[in-house]
This record gives C-alpha cells, structure tokens and sequence, in this order.
C-alpha cells in the first residue's frame, strides 16, 4: 500500500496596517544581519563593510522591487553596490494588501555584525 504525502505549504500572514508592514519589515531587515539570517553568512564571506542606509521598496507578495542607497559610511563602491544587490534579492515573509507598494528607509550597519 502507498501512502500519500502532502506537503503542507505554510502560509504568509496578510498584515493590513501600513505601520505595522514597515515595522514588520524594518523587524525582517534586523533580523536577516543575525547569525541565521539571510544576509548575514554572505556579508560574512564576502567581508563587505560600511553602514548604509537604504530606501527599499516592496509590493503586496513581499517582492522587493528596488533598492536606492541614500547614504553610505565607512565602506567601498564594490560592498555598497553587493549588498544592495543582496537586499534586493530578498522577500518579506509576509502578505500585503493587493496592489498595494511600500517604502521604507533603513539602516544597515555591517560593521557592527560579529565577524
């Protein structure tokens, strides 16, 4: 006898109040430079440094759809212009409002992750 296997996608939570979305994604961008996040082993590996902050734009699937540096200290061209691009492979790990995009500016600082 076979037995069935579903597989149970889990899914993102639908946050409706635009105060609680940038908070949510400002919570999401911390986390990603902790040990386990998603941003934290390439920055790491790659040695990049610098404190940037970023103007991210997302849309209602969690799709970040660019990335504008509006400043930069303490780092070079080549780590500015990596780890934005690694920003802006990222998603938010949860649900908007359809048709619905955001904008929040944040800081980054990579000098401060334990290396």
């Amino acid at each position: 006898m076979l037995l069935g296997m579903s597989v149970f996608a889990q899914k993102k939570e639908l946050i409706q109040d635009k105060e609680t979305i940038l908070a949510r994604a400002a919570e999401t961008f911390d986390a990603s430079l902790r040990p386990g996040g998603s941003l934290y082993e390439p920055v790491i590996k790659e040695n990049l440094i610098g404190i940037y902050v970023l103007q991210v734009s997302f849309g209602d699937k969690g799709d970040i759809t660019s990335v504008f540096v509006e400043s930069a200290e303490g780092g070079n061209i080549p780590s500015q212009n990596r780890f934005k691009d690694l920003v802006a492979k990222g998603r938010m790990p949860f649900k908007m409002p359809k048709d619905r995009h955001y904008r929040l500016t944040h800081t980054f600082d990579l000098n401060a992750i334990q290396r």
